[in-house]
């Protein structure tokens, strides 16, 4: 999947001569895909993870949470499996970090996206 590259932050990533450049990034796309929260973007309110509904709450399912996680990881579509799937989450700060494997291929990557509420 052919996207526009971002910055580690989510800003474009522009070059020195003010381009924009293209990427096929899973990891990026995985990372977009976790950091989308359920019902943000208008013309597919069912995409994104629940995180105010059920992450960033008093007391978080976890293990429903590494499932939606999972689910959310696999609908990309180069993305083979997901693995180790960690959630810590703080309801007080209203943040969450989630921390997991992706298996593309013969490679596997970590990736950890940190959300802030």
């Amino acid at each position: 999947m052919t996207d526009i590259l971002l910055t580690h932050d989510g800003d474009l990533s522009i070059g020195d001569s003010g381009d924009v450049s293209l990427t096929e990034s899973v990891r990026q796309a995985v990372r977009i895909r976790l950091l989308w929260f359920l019902g943000e973007w208008r013309f597919a309110p069912k995409f994104g993870m629940p995180y105010f509904e059920e992450i960033l709450v008093k007391n978080p399912n976890i293990e429903r949470l590494r499932r939606a996680v999972r689910d959310e990881v696999l609908s990309v579509t180069e993305v083979d499996d997901v693995r180790n799937v960690a959630i810590s989450a703080d309801p007080l700060t209203r943040s969450a970090k989630v921390t997991l494997d992706i298996v593309v291929g013969e490679e596997t990557y970590r990736e950890e996206v940190a959300v802030n509420a």
